[in-house]
């Protein structure tokens, strides 16, 4: 079933001129569809950018205060905003984007609007590995943190040492790694066992060759370009885990096809030198055999798993992750976050 669209309550101008007194850049009345990764959503009332970890807690205490929801955002590239929905207040991390290296303590110290490439390319420049998996998701290091984002054998919980978090009555506090509870794709913040934004993190940087850090990140870089879509906004990954794998386990013809279209189009290369930019071949077959039908394909020539805005509006984005989710049956963890109008 499709959620219901949410129509938000207006932000009173006594919040707002709270917030701009303490010093809080704010944007009134800002269309989502402009801002956002995937390039839908309504109106957000209001956004409140702070700027500093300090910033970030006068916000949430002031909000807090008002009784006013609200949401944190930092890149988007996760967030599926509803296009008839309106948002009554955002704040962003953005422009919480301080990094440093400590050569001494051999870690680094980053801020959660911080780019994670950015945070595996600092590494990179100081010769630390164990970053290198980063390099192209084009989320922040808090959202990285909240779904414990990774690729490429990489994930943020391997070299998280602490993290500072401002909780909901806007306390700023001190966390060790565990209490962050991050498992695969997954962390205490996701699953409501930790109340409270990650502000900053700090990492081990242990060191390695810069060479070969470097030649694992270019890797990983022509990798990412190859199998994911960069033509349409997109949200990456829909699934955590290959929906293919899961619809072959519903249908024979669906499995025989798709292990012969693998073997012959990415293990053997028959008739090709390399594998083939998309799955197009597949997807069609996909599209066949579970009976979806679409005006606007929803998800990328490239991958089943990759939710793509070709203007066919959030509803029937939505109705195909509602039916794929149906298809997998629990075999692979949503990532998407659909965020309904508040």
């Amino acid at each position: 079933m499709l959620e219901t669209h949410i129509e938000s309550q207006p932000v009173g101008t006594d919040v707002a001129a709270a917030l701009g007194a303490a010093g809080i850049a704010l944007e009134h009345n800002v269309s989502l569809a402009g801002r956002s990764y995937l390039r839908t959503g309504g109106m957000a009332g209001l956004i409140a950018s702070p700027k500093s970890v300090g910033e970030l807690s006068a916000a949430v205490s002031l909000l807090a205060e008002a009784g006013q929801p609200f949401k944190v955002i930092g890149n988007t590239s996760n967030l599926l905003f509803r296009d008839e929905a309106q948002y009554s207040v955002l704040v962003s991390t953005l422009g919480l984007d301080s990094i440093v290296h400590d050569p001494e303590a051999a870690t680094i110290t980053a801020e959660c609007g911080v780019m994670m490439p950015e945070l595996s390319r600092v590494a990179l420049w100081n010769s630390a590995t164990g970053f290198e998996g980063l390099e192209g998701i084009p989320g922040t290091i808090g959202g990285g943190i909240f779904m414990n984002a990774g690729a490429y054998g990489t994930e943020l919980k391997d070299k998280l040492l602490s993290a500072v978090a401002v909780r909901p009555d806007g306390r700023i506090e001190e966390v060790d790694a565990a209490e962050l509870g991050l498992t695969h794709r997954a962390s205490a913040l996701r699953r409501g066992e930790f109340a409270g934004i990650v502000a900053q993190c700090t990492f081990r940087a242990e060191p390695g060759d810069a060479q070969k850090i470097f030649h694992k990140m270019e890797t990983f870089h022509a990798k990412r370009h190859k199998y994911q879509d960069f033509m349409y906004p997109n949200l990456g990954s829909i699934f955590s885990g290959s929906p293919y794998r899961a619809l072959a386990a519903r249908d024979r013809k669906f499995k025989l096809l798709s292990a012969l279209f693998y073997l012959f189009r990415y293990e053997y290369k028959i008739f090709h030198r390399e594998s083939p930019l998309n799955r197009k071949w597949l997807n069609d077959l996909v599209l066949e055999r579970f009976d979806f039908s679409y005006e606007k394909q929803p998800f990328s020539d490239k991958t089943l798993n990759c939710l793509v805005n070709r203007g066919q509006g959030t509803d029937e984005m939505i109705r195909f992750i509602r039916q794929l989710e149906e298809l997998i049956d629990g075999r692979a963890p949503l990532e998407n976050e659909i965020v309904e109008g508040f």
